[in-house]
């Protein structure tokens, strides 16, 4: 029995900000291209510029269009990781997964629902969405090291051996 606690405490030591951070920059760095490319064949990114240098927010159908597409590709790139592992293409390289408070893998509904997909809607709302979205992450600097959507889903995000 010791030796099953000493060996999930091994397993639950919390991932460094910087890891975290980086997981965060490697996701983007492979998911923002991707986006940017399949606006470009769609027409999207026309539409898009015109609409930001003439000064009109994009309509609610572009807004939900443009949504749909980023979790899509979100999942397709990450969800088999995220079910089978806790992580994100990021995370799996920066070697650090996500696990309820027990160091247990959360599933994947509840990992993508909650963590992932909650948030993206909240940050939908103008103006509350950015603000909560930086609470959000400026969470990671409190001693338990964990992010708003840490809290909701009760994840934490570990070193992965």
């Amino acid at each position: 029995m010791t030796d099953k606690n000493n060996m999930t405490e091994q397993t639950t030591t919390l991932a460094g900000r910087g890891s975290r951070v980086g997981a965060v920059l490697i996701d983007s760095i492979i998911l923002i291209p991707l986006l940017i490319g399949i606006a470009m064949v769609t027409g999207f990114w026309d539409h898009l510029i015109s609409s930001a240098a003439n000064g009109i927010p994009l309509s609610l159908n572009a807004n939900l269009i443009a949504f749909l597409v980023g979790q899509s590709l979100f999942l397709l790139l990450n969800g088999v990781f995220l079910a089978n592992h806790g992580q994100t293409i990021g995370k799996r390289i920066m070697k650090v997964q996500i696990v309820d408070m027990e160091g247990k893998q959360v599933g994947f509904l509840k990992l993508y629902s909650l963590r992932y997909l909650a948030f993206s809607l909240i940050t939908q709302i103008p103006v509350a969405g950015g603000l909560l979205a930086l609470v959000n992450v400026l969470f990671i600097f409190g001693k338990p090291r964990r992010c708003l959507h840490d809290f909701l889903t009760g994840t934490q995000v570990v070193v992965h051996g």
